[in-house]
């Protein structure tokens, strides 16, 4: 009888865990939308501008679109409309000159710093310290890389 009263306050903790989530998850993808709206940009490229964060190594349109979990084609549709928004440049591959990797352009750069400086004005991160920020990012980035047995 324990072990199930167990399972049942874990199955409930982590459904609350995910309603959290889902609920600060699209707070931050309001603060998100204003500001691609205020560039022009859709949200429907939001995914893919991610995956371009600043300081990371340039992806192929490949693993943006593993990093996504979605089909290469709609990565490619996305950079289309970024590319024409000159907010990307599609480049050769460093290392493998078959392959193109994406690359945010001086705007593309301008808009990633406007959502920085506006998330953190936002006030979603207001009732954190800097260690619980870092502890939220460690816990998040586990979640989202689990190490399986």
């Amino acid at each position: 009888m324990e072990a199930a009263v167990a399972h049942r306050a874990d199955v409930e903790r982590k459904a609350e865990i995910v309603r959290v989530l889902v609920e600060v998850g699209n707070a931050a993808d309001g603060v998100v939308a204003q500001v691609l709206g205020e560039f022009g940009v859709p949200t429907s490229v939001a995914g893919t501008l991610w995956a371009l964060a600043p300081g990371t190594e340039p992806p192929t349109m490949r693993e943006v679109a593993a990093r996504l979990h979605c089909d290469p084609s709609t990565v490619s549709l996305a950079a289309d409309k970024l590319q024409s928004m000159g907010l990307v440049a599609r480049q050769p591959h460093p290392a493998d000159g078959r392959k193109r990797t994406l690359v945010l352009t001086e705007q593309g750069h301008e808009l990633w710093e406007a959502l920085r400086t506006r998330l953190h004005a936002s006030g979603l991160f207001a009732g954190l310290d800097p260690q619980e920020q870092d502890t939220l990012l460690a816990l998040l980035t586990k979640m989202r890389n689990p190490q399986r047995p």
